[in-house]
């Protein structure tokens, strides 16, 4: 990554520096005018050009940047803003144009332009330095999220900080995963507490249901969609045998209908690295075989695959399921529709 697709390295340009009414500032102004530059914060601007090679989370680490260098060291990037820097999932491509932190001083929260103050304390076990900036580490972040975003935002979030502690070096299962995992959802637990401020039961269910096994954000909104859809008995990343050999790993098995579903998204007809020097023709193929394998196994009557598209809609999903022996109510389809028409706004 080269500093014009780096957030963390694009050049800020400072108006203060001169002062409101000198001839820099006045020739900084004309630059915006222009076209060139674009005032980022108060007496702050990058290039143009350079952000428009941002995506929205790029544009947001660079606001995090211009907003926090006037702040007082006792702030501490947080909750969506410490995900963006940490770079965990959110379901929607927007992120706000405020950067949120915690300011111990404070006793209420505080808004302006682009700042938004929560009061409350961070230690020092619970910060993590990105790229020279004061933020959450991942478990509070993830426990601030979850006591704050809808459950689906914060779903992605805490499974994605759990994937990273849990399992750092990939896919993995035994009883050292096992006892990995109790341990990092037992101290998200405590970050909690057992109060009832606002958000902590919503922040304990999340951290309940999230799981690390679900290895990036379509599979975590897939295994969300199963939940709203009934199908409660979901097993992540399961591996089948057929005839004595590994067969192939499934990304969500419903073991009380032996069905199997794959999460295909385009990334893997497109990425170079997941197609592993194969052509996606290629690609499509060996999908086929693996289905053919998994097929052999005892356990699995079906492979379904769905997409992105069948998350967003879910009752395509549903007539996916339905089409292989999986019974729904139509009352909990009709009910996921409509939690999607408002998570998946835009």
């Amino acid at each position: 990554m080269d500093d014009t697709t780096d957030p963390f390295r694009c050049e800020l340009l400072f108006a203060a520096t001169h002062g409101d009414g000198s001839r820099e500032t006045a020739a900084l102004r004309r630059r915006v005018r222009r076209g060139q530059l674009v005032r980022i914060h108060q007496g702050t601007y990058a290039a143009a050009d350079g952000l428009r090679r941002l995506d929205a989370r790029g544009r947001h680490v660079v606001l995090v940047r211009a907003v926090t260098l006037g702040l007082a060291d006792v702030c501490v990037v947080s909750h969506a803003s410490a995900a963006v820097l940490h770079d965990l999932p959110r379901v929607g491509p927007t992120i706000p144009d405020v950067v949120t932190v915690v300011d111990p001083r404070r006793s209420t929260t505080s808004r302006s332009t682009h700042l938004f103050r929560r009061p409350g304390q961070v230690t020092a076990s619970e910060t993590a330095v990105v790229s020279g900036l004061s933020a959450t580490d991942f478990s509070r972040t993830a426990v601030d999220v979850a006591r704050t975003s809808p459950f689906a935002d914060a779903v992605l979030c805490v499974d994605a900080v759990l994937r990273r502690l849990v399992l750092p070096s990939g896919h993995e299962t035994g009883p050292d995963v096992v006892d990995r995992l109790t341990m990092h959802r037992a101290e998200l637990f405590r970050l909690i507490g057992s109060g009832s401020r606002p958000g902590d039961r919503a922040a304990r269910r999340v951290v309940q249901f999230a799981s690390p096994w679900a290895e990036n954000g379509g599979e975590s909104l897939l295994r969300l969609l199963l939940f709203e859809l009934g199908l409660s008995d979901v097993h992540l990343q399961r591996s089948f045998e057929s005839r004595g050999r590994f067969a192939g790993r499934c990304d969500a098995f419903l073991a009380k209908y032996d069905v199997a579903l794959e999460f295909n998204g385009l990334i893997k007809l497109i990425d170079p690295t997941m197609l592993a020097r194969r052509t996606p023709a290629e690609a499509v193929r060996d999908r086929g075989r693996r289905d053919r394998r998994l097929l052999e196994s005892d356990e699995i009557e079906h492979v379904v695959h769905c997409e992105y598209l069948d998350v967003v809609q879910p009752r395509r999903l549903a007539g996916l399921l339905q089409g292989v022996g999986v019974a729904l109510d139509p009352r909990r389809v009709d009910a996921a529709a409509r939690i999607a028409l408002r998570r998946f706004v835009g």
